[in-house]
């Protein structure tokens, strides 16, 4: 049996470099994208047919505004569609919140959000949030518990985020399971036949008087 050379040995690895390089390149991806699935989507957009949609009238309607909500993150507002100011602090913190702007106050305007990135069926519960302005319609969220602004702002973020998920949540129905539907036709076949048990008794003692009579 004959044994391979260091030589040949060093050979055949030089050999595979080439090989090893090209497999271990990396591999670069869209950051602007969001993969949700094989189908990537653009992050802080509501399906264009559901943008256009006024109230939730088909189950087709709700199926694909749950699919939106249950994908909706805070990384998904735009960044325009809000503006920020800030101010000085009286919450915790001591002396440090009274001498640096920490306050954030966060307004969305919903008259620019409508049809753009928020779908027309959330303004109906938006309109009863205690977030909620008339004029103009906007949300107004502010945040004091932190020390800081950066962190104040992630606060009123995660504020307008859960806003607007809540509120939708009011008017998405989530599909009936196939087992909820069996569950229901069974209910309704017993209750059918429980309602013609009865006929059948109230028919028999008609007939039994008029027997008597």
């Amino acid at each position: 049996m004959n044994v391979p050379t260091a030589v040949s040995a060093r050979h055949a690895v030089w050999r595979l470099r080439p090989t090893l390089t090209t497999i271990s390149s990396p591999i670069k991806l869209n950051k602007s994208l969001r993969y949700f699935s094989a189908t990537p989507c653009l992050p802080g957009k509501a399906p264009s047919q559901l943008l256009i949609t006024p109230s939730l009238s088909k189950e087709s309607d709700h199926i694909s505004a749950r699919q939106w909500i249950d994908d909706f993150e805070v990384d998904d507002i735009p960044k325009d569609s809000y503006e920020i100011s800030r101010s000085r602090s009286s919450g915790p913190g001591g002396q440090h919140v009274n001498k640096t702007e920490s306050k954030v106050t966060l307004r969305c305007d919903l008259s620019k959000a409508k049809g753009k990135w928020l779908p027309p069926f959330v303004f109906g519960p938006l309109i009863k949030s205690p977030y909620y302005l008339p004029n103009p319609p906007s949300l107004l969220i502010t945040s004091q518990t932190s020390r800081t602004a950066s962190q104040n702002l992630t606060t009123a973020l995660g504020n307008l985020h859960q806003t607007i998920v809540q509120a939708a949540n009011q008017v998405i129905i989530n599909p009936t399971s196939a087992e909820q539907k069996n569950k229901v036709k069974g209910y309704i076949k017993k209750e059918n036949e429980k309602r013609l048990e009865a006929k059948k008794r109230n028919s028999a003692k008609k007939a039994s008087r008029r027997d008597v009579d």
